[in-house]
């Protein structure tokens, strides 16, 4: 007799059951509210200045709950730095891949991290803001984690416009200077929007960063 293999397993060959299934969704769920809660408690108040208890509060649940996720404050602020990171990263991977135009790809990329950043304003204002709050050890483990995503982010950045080059589509300057212009420009504006939050809003102005690197500003 051929029995269909479970496609939720632990080990080869040994099945999970429904209730382990429903516990790692509870648990995953936990998690997503610890780490919602914390963004909100580290905007307002800085690192320095957050507690696990204030976490907790705004997460409605038990101080032991949050350590039993995170063994430390820092932990849990690493675990948010990076785990959007790279939430950003992967959305951003899979809505330009399949765009052939290396000039509307970019501009997808960028109305797109406008979009991320004022849904997530709160995350942004710790990612820019409370760095300096750090001790310094955990911030040289952070930085090199954090480093080493802006160098995805360069990379990937740096692949479309060699192929813009390539292609005679960008005047043939070094992808990697082109990279780090286009990123410079585009966190400049992302800055002022998070430290401000002015009326306009972030989108609004991505056709300007847009037009302005492509184009220039002679007339």
């Amino acid at each position: 007799m051929i029995h269909k293999m479970n496609t939720h397993t632990k080990n080869v060959g040994e099945p999970v059951s429904a209730t382990q299934r429903r516990k790692e969704r509870e648990k995953a769920q936990r998690q997503r509210q610890i780490l919602k809660a914390a963004e909100k408690i580290f905007a307002q108040k800085g690192f320095n200045g957050a507690t696990i208890q204030e976490i907790a509060l705004e997460a409605e649940l038990a101080v032991g709950t949050i350590y039993n996720f995170f063994s430390s404050k820092e932990k849990l602020y690493s675990m948010i730095i990076n785990s959007r990171l790279d939430e950003m990263r992967e959305k951003v991977l899979s809505r330009i891949e399949s765009i052939p135009d290396v000039k509307e790809r970019l501009k997808d990329m960028l109305f797109f991290q406008a979009e991320f950043i004022e849904k997530n304003r709160d995350f942004f204002l710790i990612f820019f803001h409370v760095q300096n709050q750090l001790p310094w050890t955990f911030t040289k483990n952070l930085g090199k984690d954090v480093a080493q995503r802006f160098e995805r982010y360069l990379g990937t950045l740096e692949a479309i416009f060699k192929e813009g080059v390539e292609k005679k589509v960008f005047k043939p300057h070094s992808p990697s200077d082109l990279a780090e212009a286009w990123a410079g420009l585009c966190n400049t504006f992302f800055f002022k929007w998070v430290s401000e939050k002015p009326k306009w809003s972030l989108r609004s102005k991505a056709l300007t960063v847009f037009e302005i690197f492509m184009y220039g500003v002679e007339q």
